[in-house]
This record gives C-alpha cells, sequence and structure tokens, in this order.
C-alpha cells in the first residue's frame, strides 16, 4: 500500500514529458513560365491543397507569376481553376486585328500607326495591350492591397521573376506593384512589350529564369516543390508551319539548364506535348489542368509535418490619399475620380475592381498601376498611368466585285489644347467620296461620363439604280453636309451619341433642301468575323428615320454561326437616307443597293465551316422585304435567297468567294476581300 502511494506522489510530482515536434525545411514553391502551358501550375495547386501542403514562400517566373501571386494573394487552387476557366484569355490574343480609335467611325483599319511615349510604332496585333493590363490588375487587385508594396506581407510570401533586356539578367521583386511587376514578367517578346521601371526595361522572367530554382534557393528554400510545365523539344516539326516554326524559336529563348535538385525537392512536371505557348482556347486550359492535376497526384505525398497556418488577410478600408507619378492635379482629379478613389473616402473594393477593368476599354490608358501603400486599415495610392499614344494615323481598304475599291485614312490627336480630341477621315471609292472631323473632349475612361462633340461629314455619293430586272439604269447624284453637336458616352462596348443635326443635301434633280432636328445613335464594333449592332433615330422637320441592325456571333468547334437582322423605316427621306436592300452585304442572288426604299425587313443566318487553317467554307439564307410607303409590316413584297461560297482569313481581312440566288430566276456573283465600310 505504501508502495502505492509513493508511486501515485511521484507521478504527480514529475515534470510532463515535451511533446514531440516535426520540423519541415523551409519550402519554396517554384512554378516554371510556359505561356498557355503554364496553366498546368493550376492543377499542381489543387493537389497542394488536397493534400494540404503549404509552401513557405512562392518563386514564379512568366505565366508561373501570374498563377503563383494569385495563390499567394490567398486564393485556393479550386478558385484559380474557376478563375482561369472563366477570363477571357483567348479573347485578348488575336491576329491580324489592328483597330482604330472609336472617333474614326469603328471602321477597321489595315494599319494604325502610333506616335507617343514609346516614339514611332506600328500598331501590334499580338495581343490587346489596355485589356491584357486591365484584366491583370483587377485579377492582383486582392494580393495588391494585401501587400500594400510588400510581397511578404502576402498570405504566402512572393517574388516574382522578370528578366532585363539590357544584359538577360534576372530581377527579382519582392515589393513594389503587385500588378506591374506581374505585367513584367510576362512580358513575352514579340508579344507583350517590355515594360518599363526605372530606367530598366523588363521582359518575360523566362528569359532569365523559367525554372527559377536558384533564385528559389538564394532567397532562403531548404527544398524546393518544382512545377515544370515547360515542353521538351520534339525530335520532328512541321517546317512549314509558320506558328510551329515561330513557337519553336519563341521555346530556343526561354532554354536554360535546370538547377540541380537536391535529395528531399519534389519535382512535378507536365506533359504539355503540343500545346502552343500563346493557346488559351477554353478546351486547352480544361485539358492543361487536368495534366497537371494528375502529374501532381502521381508525384506528392502527404506531408509528415503540419502546415503551417495561413496570415490573416488584411483588406484597407479607407483612402488616406491619392497621387499621381507625374504630378498633374487634372491627371490626378480625372484618375482618382474615374477609379472612384479619393482621401478620406471608404474604400469600396467591388467598385474598384469594375473600374479598374473599365480601364480595358479607355483610349487614354494602356494602363494605370495602383501602387498602394499603407498599413492597418489604411490605404494610399500612388497612380503610375501608362498612356496611350496621343496621336494615332490609320488606313483601311476593301474591294468589292460590284461596288469597286474603298479606300480610308483617318488621324486622331488626342492632345489638342491638352483636354480635346481632333480627328478627320478621308474615304475615297468608286461610288462614295467623304470627309469628316471631329472635335471631342478627351476623357480617361470609356463609360464614365458623357462628352461634347461636334462633328462635320462632307459626302458624294452616286446612287446606284436598277430597273425591275435588275439592269443597271443611270446612278443618282447626291450631295450632303452633315453637322452634329451634342453628348458622346461609352457604355462597355458601345457607343451613345445625343444631340442636334443639321443636314444640308441635293437631290439628284439638283434641287438643295436642309433640316435641322435631333439624332441618336447607338453603335457597337463589330467582332472579329462578325456583323456590327447599331441603333438610330434621326427626326427632323423634313424626314424621319429609324434604322436597328442586330448580329451576333456564335461559335461551336469548327462551326461559326452569324445570325442578323435589319428592321428601318422612314418618312420623306433623301434618296442618300434611303435603306439599302440587306446593308452593306446586299441580298443573295441581288445586286447590292438594287432594291432602296424606306421600308425594310431583313433576316439572314450564316453558317460557316472551317476546313483547314484560314479556309472556310459558308452558306447564307436570307429573307425579306422593301418597299416606298405602306405598311412596315405585312405579308406582301417578300422575297427569299441563299448565297454559298468559299473564303480565307488573310491579313487584310476576310476574303470571300459566293454566288447568290433568289427568287425569280435571279443570280449574283459576291466576290470582297476585307470588310466593308
Amino acid at each position: 500500500m505504501r508502495r502505492a502511494a509513493l508511486a501515485f506522489l511521484l507521478l504527480c510530482s514529475a515534470r510532463p514529458l515535451p511533446a514531440q515536434t516535426c520540423v519541415q525545411p523551409r519550402t519554396a514553391l517554384v512554378l516554371s513560365g510556359g505561356g498557355a502551358k503554364g496553366l498546368a501550375h493550376v492543377g499542381v495547386l489543387r493537389a497542394l491543397d488536397s493534400l494540404g501542403i503549404r509552401p513557405d514562400f512562392i518563386v514564379g517566373s512568366s505565366i508561373g507569376s501570374v498563377v503563383g501571386a494569385l495563390y499567394a494573394s490567398g486564393y485556393t487552387g479550386r478558385e484559380i481553376d474557376s478563375l482561369a476557366r472563366m477570363m477571357p484569355l483567348a479573347s485578348l490574343f488575336s491576329t491580324f486585328d489592328p483597330h482604330a480609335p472609336r472617333s474614326l467611325g469603328g471602321r477597321q483599319p489595315l494599319v494604325v500607326a502610333e506616335f507617343g511615349e514609346r516614339g514611332f510604332t506600328l500598331q501590334g496585333s499580338g495581343v490587346r495591350e489596355p485589356q491584357a493590363n486591365a484584366l491583370l490588375n483587377v485579377a492582383m487587385l486582392r494580393g495588391n492591397l494585401i501587400a500594400r508594396g510588400n510581397f511578404d506581407r502576402l498570405p504566402i510570401p512572393l517574388r516574382v521573376v522578370a528578366a532585363d533586356l539590357a544584359n538577360r539578367s534576372p530581377v527579382i521583386f519582392a515589393s513594389g506593384d503587385l500588378a506591374r511587376a506581374v505585367r513584367a514578367s510576362i512580358a513575352i517578346p514579340l508579344v507583350f512589350p517590355p515594360e518599363r521601371i526605372g530606367s530598366r526595361y523588363l521582359a518575360d522572367g523566362g528569359l532569365a529564369a523559367n525554372v527559377p530554382v536558384r533564385i528559389a534557393r538564394e532567397a532562403g528554400a531548404e527544398r524546393v516543390i518544382v512545377s515544370d510545365a515547360t515542353e521538351r523539344r520534339a525530335d520532328t516539326l512541321d517546317f512549314y508551319s509558320a506558328l510551329a516554326v515561330a513557337d519553336r524559336l519563341l521555346g530556343f529563348l526561354f532554354e536554360q539548364p535546370m538547377e540541380e535538385l537536391r535529395p528531399g525537392d519534389v519535382y512535378v512536371r507536365t506533359d504539355v506535348t503540343g500545346f502552343q505557348s500563346l493557346d488559351f482556347d477554353p478546351e486547352h486550359v480544361d485539358e492543361l489542368i487536368s495534366r497537371g492535376r494528375r502529374a501532381a497526384d502521381t508525384t506528392l505525398a502527404a506531408p509528415a509535418c503540419k502546415p503551417r497556418g495561413a496570415a490573416a488577410l488584411e483588406l484597407p478600408s479607407r483612402v488616406t490619399d491619392v497621387r499621381v507619378s507625374s504630378g498633374w492635379d487634372r491627371e490626378r482629379a480625372r484618375l482618382a475620380g474615374g477609379l472612384g478613389i479619393g482621401a478620406g473616402d471608404s474604400l469600396d473594393i467591388p467598385n474598384l475592381r469594375h473600374r479598374v477593368r473599365a480601364l480595358g476599354r479607355s483610349e487614354r490608358y494602356l494602363a494605370v498601376w495602383l501602387h498602394p501603400r499603407g498599413a492597418a486599415d489604411s490605404v494610399s495610392f500612388d497612380l503610375s498611368p501608362d498612356r496611350a499614344p496621343d496621336r494615332i494615323a490609320a488606313l483601311g481598304l476593301a474591294y468589292d466585285n460590284e461596288l469597286g475599291g474603298r479606300l480610308w485614312a483617318g488621324a486622331v490627336d488626342r492632345a489638342v489644347g491638352g483636354f480635346l480630341e481632333a480627328s478627320i477621315v478621308l474615304l475615297a471609292g468608286n461610288w462614295q467620296k467623304e470627309v469628316g472631323v471631329g472635335l471631342r473632349q478627351a476623357v480617361p475612361f470609356a463609360g464614365e461620363t458623357f462628352r461634347p462633340a461636334v462633328t462635320a461629314r462632307f459626302v458624294g455619293e452616286d446612287l446606284r439604280a436598277f430597273d425591275a430586272d435588275g439592269d443597271d439604269l443611270p446612278e443618282l447624284d447626291t450631295r450632303e453636309a452633315v453637322t452634329f453637336v451634342g453628348l458622346e458616352r461609352g457604355l462597355g462596348g458601345w457607343i451613345v451619341a445625343l444631340g442636334g443635326e443639321g443636314r444640308w443635301w441635293r437631290n439628284p434633280d439638283t434641287s438643295d433642301e436642309r433640316a435641322l432636328g435631333g439624332a441618336l445613335t447607338v453603335a457597337t464594333a463589330a467582332p472579329p468575323d462578325g456583323p456590327p449592332v447599331l441603333g438610330e433615330l434621326r427626326w427632323t422637320n423634313e424626314y424621319r428615320r429609324a434604322l436597328v441592325e442586330v448580329g451576333a456571333l456564335v461559335r461551336a468547334g469548327r462551326f461559326r454561326f452569324v445570325p442578323r437582322a435589319r428592321v428601318g423605316w422612314g418618312r420623306d427621306l433623301p434618296a442618300q437616307l434611303t435603306f439599302p436592300f440587306g446593308g452593306d452585304d446586299g441580298f443573295p442572288g441581288l445586286h447590292i443597293g438594287e432594291r432602296r426604299g424606306d421600308r425594310e425587313l431583313f433576316g439572314a443566318l450564316q453558317v460557316a465551316y472551317a476546313l483547314v487553317g484560314p479556309i472556310f467554307i459558308q452558306v447564307e439564307g436570307a429573307a425579306g422585304r422593301s418597299a416606298v410607303g405602306g405598311p412596315l409590316f405585312t405579308r406582301e413584297d417578300w422575297i427569299m435567297g441563299i448565297r454559298a461560297g468559299i473564303g480565307a482569313r488573310t491579313p487584310v481581312g476576310p476574303v470571300r468567294f459566293e454566288y447568290g440566288i433568289a427568287e425569280g430566276d435571279r443570280g449574283a456573283t459576291f466576290v470582297r476581300l476585307g470588310r466593308w465600310f
């Protein structure tokens, strides 16, 4: 009994044994470059989350910096997966799609020359830079506001790798504007312009360290988990494929010997064979993420140690100051107003995200980097604008077998008097010649405000005329001068113009007339290979005119569907304002402009199928009616037609060779090069 009591006392008085500890080596997650192929990293992140693996810091190069910055900002692998699938990545990269300022009327140019802070440049066609920068700014906004200039404040500390173009040395960002650092890291040569920060011109991090293991070691990593989405060079290559050769040449730029791995390191290599660096097709994005997940699942194992806890997300709630690097008070006020931030305001993050996204539609800025600073619940912004070129010149052309050739040239100066935008357009064609000038207030953001506008157009047009059998009659000679004074506003991809219009015109019988009234126009630029959307209303003391033209572009695999419709109504219209049946494309089987009236109903469905490369076959069925006077909606005078042929997408726009048949045994050949205007 005494022995039991003594043992109990000894047990109670003994000190507790120390708990077993598990010390995990400081681990870096290293994410390689690889362009679109780097989206395989997203699948790797999902595998890390499922196993409870949490790195101590992240090092990313090129596309790896994008994925790594999102993960470091507190997004989960599943959330990044959703973002990658929802973001319009494919639409940012286009071929042969230069774009002119909206002041030039939404015409599709063949070439655009720009004069600005970067000097004289020809507009590239590889990426839409303002939209890409805005999308990147939105994606990095949460991390930018958490870091506020210090990437070690992120839930997972981050290092972003770029390359100095002067000597190809790596530049490692641990501070600054997060979105701008990532933008420098993804500046693929000949696709993205380099990012100038200070006196250095920075480009894609893959040029200096495509798989930045050494940089992770130098930053203190005792162990690395590498996700490698680079492609091994294939033994064979289609040397007659421009895209394949370009991808191979791009691969040469990013090849470096890989740092030797050590015991305990983990190497996840995703098979990305056959994928292109700039191919962000949604189906390929899905497959890349799936491959990354499969590669990680077969390589990673559950950690022996419990992962360290995540840092708290410290988002600011109030704005203490807003500055602009240029120091111009007028620009600071415009940018702060456009972004909806001001000293002393509460920070509305969803609203800021929306307004930053709107920067992608701005014609005044290529980007505005936020550079947030501060601590606790406060933030100040040191805005750094990257201004778009102030002076732009554009040239476009098209050819039609019936209408002949047509050429236009235009220029815009956005720095007249420091706050005005001037434009001029010259158009020359077989049947029409035009000079247009405009003066508008220059505003930084599309859609944030109405801007005053004054425009004038001087047009000479010979209208084609035909008899009932489609035979040519003498053309109708018309002249007109049109002035508009009113307001314009951008709404998303739309432009709305509302104001007063004055028109003088000379009729084919040489009599002169004048009219004053109001005008409302709602228009949007056409998507590639798709129709524009237009709404127009003119109500004057001499005539009335209303037109609605709508269309859509729907893709399904190799098929492309383009439904479109036109409804026009007018009263006492001058000859040049009557509606050409079917619009610019005319009606299948009839001559373009063969029927004109003040009543039009038209509907068509165009179906195209991609054969090989840029070549496609196309069929269009149409129905409608055109009349002078009488009711708009009636069963009388309807006609149907069909048009079919072959075409191709080329550097000067689509090329189409088609033949159309209409009721009444009518037929007409349709040949067109470029987009008509």
